[in-house]
């Protein structure tokens, strides 16, 4: 609760009075208040620590810096890529390396963590580039394995913007999807932005579409994850909590995604809030987040 309380103080700091925020013209007092940010948001990463049981090694990969947890399990021919969230201006590896830590442990699996350039520095489609030349790395290095990815927030989004370059390219797909609390719509239009603001004490409408047009350049069409279109895609597993806005974008993207994929599953967990395991990662609701992915995964 401790967390959640800074979290609010800090997003209604950073809020912008002007929406018509671009990367070619951001304000210094905007860039201050992001920086600012991106340290706090950095300690979130601390609220529990990581399992000292996983190895960590860096690596470059495409000439993008990321980080593989238990690389000595290489030999069971299995890789989870993770896309970490952060309104696609937040978050490295001293944010996320606690939570995957984690999971590599729970999915006794190596995790690739991809450590994305940022917008508003680093606007669309900087990040879906990178993460797609890391991909394509990864098929042509690990031949026949078995290549599944997880993302939550922002990195859901940018997991279904990697399914459709990869559908474009015409390269294998991944074996599967987990996405947590995936920001999927940018322009924001979905209902539970209104019904279950009073709920989210994380994320805002205003919040969100302002970090949308950063990222996105002026070009939010394009870069909208929610208006690709696709005729196959992989199993994917979307989790989200009852209190968060961003519950239909999870729920719209299932009802759009199900009758192309037949596999894919949507859970909602009760009471939980924006990305769950990243504040509580040994919370009863977690760890059925947990289990109910490894189950996914490896039914898949």
């Amino acid at each position: 609760m401790k967390n959640i309380v800074k979290t609010i103080v800090m997003l209604a700091v950073l809020q912008f009075t002007n929406t018509n925020v671009f990367a070619q013209t951001i304000a210094d007092s905007t860039m201050q208040k992001i920086n600012e940010f991106r340290g706090f948001y950095e300690t979130l990463g601390k609220v529990y620590p990581p399992n000292n049981t996983v190895s960590i090694n860096e690596t470059t990969i495409s000439g993008v810096k990321s980080y593989m947890f238990n690389q000595e399990m290489l030999s069971k021919k299995e890789i989870m890529v993770y896309l970490h969230g952060g309104v696609y201006t937040y978050g490295n590896f001293n944010t996320y390396q606690a939570m995957i830590s984690h999971l590599a442990r729970s999915f006794n699996s190596p995790i690739l963590y991809i450590e994305y350039a940022l917008s508003p520095e680093h606007p669309y489609p900087t990040a879906n580039n990178e993460i797609f030349n890391v991909y394509k790395e990864l098929q042509k290095k690990y031949k026949d394995y078995k290549i599944t990815v997880m993302g939550d927030s922002a990195g859901g989004g940018l997991a279904i913007a990697l399914i459709n370059d990869v559908q474009i390219a015409n390269l294998s797909m991944p074996a599967s999807l987990a996405l947590i609390s995936p920001w999927i719509d940018l322009k924001c239009d979905n209902k539970s932005y209104e019904t279950r603001q009073a709920l989210d004490p994380i994320l805002s409408k205003d919040f969100l579409y302002n970090h949308a047009l950063m990222y996105a350049s002026n070009n939010i069409q394009e870069a909208d994850p929610s208006e690709l279109k696709f005729k196959e895609f992989p199993p994917v597993f979307l989790l989200v909590g009852t209190d968060e806005v961003l519950n239909d974008d999870a729920k719209n993207f299932y009802a759009y995604i199900n009758p192309i994929q037949k596999k894919s599953k949507f859970k909602e967990y009760e009471g939980q809030k924006h990305v769950w395991p990243f504040a509580h990662i040994d919370s009863k609701e977690s760890m059925e987040a947990i289990e109910d992915i490894k189950q996914f995964i490896s039914s898949n």
